[in-house]
């Protein structure tokens, strides 16, 4: 009586192990991210830093008091499901004004490049950076002049703008473009000034 329980027991157990493992073969709900094409961006344009301004603005602000310039890191980022086997040097523009423009006339606002004069790009690549094989991050210096700037209401945006890169690879649409807002503040006075919407 109890070995045929256990027969039993156990053909109704291989059924249901049976029945459960074709939901492992149904590609229809399984996402394949191994066959997803590498993409390069700029990661902090997904997500603004001053969400009453936009997603395309990181504000950054340098001190007098603390010196006459500071140097901005601008990151760039292979998102992709694995790194790659050799090196990708990104082409970075800062004279592209496409993005500045839609957003000044979007919004009415008459925000103006920073000057040539008031920034220095540095570092042996300037602004082509390369992301090593096998990693996935890079980044160009730019030394803002903060004394040249002078103290500022944050009228000044560093446009920076991927144009393209060593091997290719696509460019994603929303994170192609950033705008640095510079913001010169001078500590021993009235503190910080933003730039007011």
């Amino acid at each position: 009586m109890k070995k045929r329980f256990y027969i039993k027991l156990a053909v109704v157990s291989f059924a249901a192990m049976a029945s459960l493992s074709s939901c492992l073969k149904d590609s229809s709900h399984y996402v394949d991210f191994g066959a997803v094409a590498p993409l390069v961006e700029l990661p902090l344009a997904e997500v603004g830093d001053e969400a009453g301004i936009g997603g395309v603005f990181q504000t950054e602000t340098y001190d007098l008091a603390k010196g006459s310039s500071d140097t901005l890191l601008v990151y760039v980022n292979l998102a992709s499901p694995a790194p790659l086997k050799s090196n990708l040097t990104v082409n970075l523009s800062v004279t592209d004004l496409t993005t500045l423009n839609a957003y000044n006339t979007a919004n009415d606002s008459g925000l103006q490049p920073l000057k040539a004069a008031d920034y220095t790009v540095v570092g042996t690549t300037g602004l082509n950076p390369t992301i090593d094989a096998g990693a996935r991050l890079a980044y160009a210096k730019i030394v803002i002049n903060a004394a040249a700037i002078g103290v500022d209401p944050g009228t000044y945006v560093l446009p920076v703008t991927i144009e393209g890169d060593s091997q290719s690879i696509a460019i994603a649409g929303p994170e192609k473009a950033l705008l640095y807002n510079i913001v010169v503040i001078n500590s021993n006075n009235d503190g910080a000034y933003r730039l007011k919407k």
